[in-house]
C-alpha cells in the first residue's frame, strides 16, 4: 500500500538515505585516526587553521581520543591518511603541472 501523505513519504526517503555506520568502520575510523603516534609536535612546524576546524578537531580529540591521543597525533594520522589515499593524484597532478607551456 502506498501512503498519498507527502509528509510519510518525504519520512520514509530519509531514513532510505540516512548514513548508516557498521562497527566495523567505526572501528576502522579508530584504528586509522585516534591512535598516539611518535610525533612530537615541538619537532614539527605550527599551522594555522579556522577557528571552527580546531572546535571540531579539539572535541574529536578529548571525547573519542580518551585522552590517549593530543590533537597532533590526530592531525599526523589524518594528514597520513590523506597522502596514503591521494598520494599517486597529487604526483600525477605535480606531474602535469611541470610540463612546459611551449
Amino acid at each position: 500500500m502506498i501512503s498519498l501523505n507527502p509528509f510519510f513519504n518525504i519520512m520514509i526517503m530519509k531514513n532510505l538515505f540516512k548514513k548508516t555506520k557498521l562497527p566495523v568502520q567505526t572501528g576502522q575510523y579508530k584504528s586509522n585516526f585516534l591512535q598516539p603516534t611518535e610525533f612530537i609536535a615541538r619537532n614539527g612546524k605550527s599551522v594555522y587553521i579556522s577557528e571552527d576546524f580546531h572546535r571540531k578537531i579539539s572535541r574529536i580529540v578529548f571525547i573519542l581520543g580518551d585522552g590517549k591521543i593530543t590533537i597532533s597525533d590526530y592531525m599526523y594520522n589524518v594528514l597520513k591518511q590523506h597522502f596514503q589515499d591521494f598520494g599517486e593524484d597529487i604526483k600525477t597532478l605535480h606531474i602535469e603541472k611541470q610540463k612546459p607551456i611551449l
